[in-house]
């Protein structure tokens, strides 16, 4: 029968639990932080394609806030063009936070494991 569980093992185990949620809470969050990005981008990529159908006499409007703030054809692009880049550059933020995250926990099972087999190696 084996004896009473190792200390440092059971910390170890607990430590890497408490790791494990959070970084997959942090992980399903930029998940969804970069599902909205993308909805986003499609969302200003119609916008622009619609926009650029219309002819250039077309009153084109903003929507601030409550209100709309007439706006030329072309700002109105320009607008919605730094608004797709700045989407992507989160997105790609995002990504790495998601992959550092995802090595992060697998050093830390690694770690867990070395832990164990050199534990049962001392044995």
């Amino acid at each position: 029968m084996a004896g009473p569980p190792d200390q440092e093992l059971k910390r170890a185990f607990q430590g890497l639990q408490g790791k494990m949620v959070s970084s997959q809470q942090q992980i399903r969050i930029s998940e969804s932080q970069q599902e909205a990005l993308k909805r986003q981008i499609v969302h200003s990529r119609l916008v622009t394609k619609e926009i650029q159908s219309l002819p250039d006499s077309t009153r084109t409007y903003e929507g601030i806030g409550r209100m709309f703030l007439l706006q030329p054809k072309n700002q109105i692009n320009q607008m919605l063009t730094e608004k797709i880049t700045k989407s992507e550059g989160k997105i790609k933020v995002l990504e790495e936070k998601k992959s550092y995250l995802e090595r992060s926990l697998k050093e830390s099972e690694d770690n867990l494991r070395e832990l164990i087999i050199s534990k049962q190696a001392a044995k």
